[in-house]
């Protein structure tokens, strides 16, 4: 099975939207420069403020890089499906923080 599969499989949308909701204050102080460039680049608003809250800027280079935790694969590259999306949110919450 690959990361995006094992991801996809753990996802659970409850728990990212508890998860993601730890962000909403944090993502109203955010610079709303970044946020329509996230937006323009086609990252949902809840991945980008989590991104963006937890990285800052770094969180578009990020974006770009093959990432090992997901299979080698860019985050972008799992944004180009719904399910794919899913798997980055869930590799999101596996994140160290």
């Amino acid at each position: 099975m690959s990361m995006k599969g094992i991801y996809l499989k753990e996802f659970n949308q409850a728990s990212w939207d508890s998860f993601s909701k730890l962000f909403e204050e944090l993502g109203q102080k955010m610079d709303p420069a970044w946020v329509e460039r996230a937006r323009l680049q086609g990252i949902p608003a809840d991945i980008s403020r989590v991104l963006l809250c937890e990285m800052g800027e770094y969180a578009f280079e990020w974006m770009a890089k093959d990432i090992p935790a997901l299979g080698d694969q860019s985050p972008a590259v799992y944004l180009e499906t719904e399910e794919g999306a899913q798997a980055l949110r869930a590799a999101i919450m596996r994140m160290p923080r």
